[in-house]
């Protein structure tokens, strides 16, 4: 629990530091998360779950943001959803509930800035560094660093609110999350590793909680 307090000081420190900017945004996201690994190799969106989240963006500029998020999801498999020998004759399976902080940089590919003549539409790619923390379940309990990447669309509606969808993958670098350590051999270590992923899925909205500055109040919303 140590990893999660200093990750909570240092938000609560960069929070401190922008407060007063008007390129803060303030966000939710809502959708589902799921898992790959031993047990699901190659399905994505396979046995979905609910995922919920907030987050915390600072914008540089049209193109350039870094954000911090926590989400909480659960993910789950059963060999029994899937017909080859291996999985019937394993019959693992496995629920885990998850929270995730993560610190990531984001780049929109067409500018994104609002004003009252312009409401802007653009693709993104995020990418960043994530610590997710499994407290229970059926599977073994685990805390570990990941890597996660993916992209999104977004567009906004006014000069204070964005909405958009996004889908995250995770790679981590453990293979202990489905309880199931490798391709041959039940339960046990081998040489040859699947290591496990948890993705995430869904929509998000952010809103700017201080007035903007610098601009003719004319084009606020």
């Amino acid at each position: 629990m140590s990893k999660i307090t200093a990750i909570s000081i240092i938000l609560l420190l960069i929070a401190g530091e922008v407060r007063s900017s008007d390129e803060l945004d303030i966000g939710l996201f809502a959708g589902t998360s799921y898992y790959m690994g031993n047990i699901n190799p190659s399905v994505h969106f396979y046995n979905l779950s609910p995922s919920a989240g907030a987050l915390l963006k600072y914008n540089f500029n049209e193109h350039y943001a870094i954000r911090m998020g926590v989400n909480y999801g659960r993910i789950r498999a059963d060999d029994l959803d899937f017909d080859n020998i291996l999985h019937q004759t394993r019959q693992a399976g496995f629920v885990n509930n998850f929270y995730d902080f993560s610190l990531q940089g984001e780049f929109n590919f067409m500018p994104f800035k609002v004003t009252i003549f312009r409401k802007p539409l653009s693709t993104f790619i995020t990418a960043g560094i994530a610590y997710t923390f499994i407290p229970d379940g059926q599977g073994p309990a685990a805390n570990y660093l990941n890597i996660p990447f993916g992209g999104g669309v977004k567009y906004g509606l006014s000069r204070k609110v964005t909405i958009g969808m996004e889908w995250i993958l995770k790679k981590s670098f453990t293979d202990d999350i489905d309880g199931v350590r490798s391709f041959g051999q039940f339960n046990s270590p081998s040489l040859v590793h699947n290591n496990d992923w948890v993705s995430l899925a869904g929509f998000f909205i952010t809103v700017k909680p201080f007035e903007r500055r610098g601009d003719c109040p004319a084009y606020w919303y």
